[in-house]
């Protein structure tokens, strides 16, 4: 499952636009700590800004949250 890439606001309703970290990376690494444990799969996921274009309110969204279980 891949996240919506069209949001609205939740503080006033505007469109808000992917963005990214200025590092030259496209979102960035999130890791779930009990999948670090030795001789696991690492769980992670992509977490990528979005900003409304009104009020400049942001969230982050992960790309497949359920890679974290």
């Amino acid at each position: 499952m891949t996240i919506n890439h069209e949001k609205s606001c939740v503080k006033c309703g505007s469109d808000m636009i992917e963005c990214y970290v200025d590092q030259g990376l496209k979102g960035l690494l999130v890791k779930n700590p009990s999948g670090e444990q030795l001789f696991k799969n690492k769980k992670n996921t992509r977490m990528n800004p979005f900003v409304c274009i009104k009020c400049g309110y942001a969230e982050w969204y992960a790309d497949t949250p359920e890679d974290l279980i």
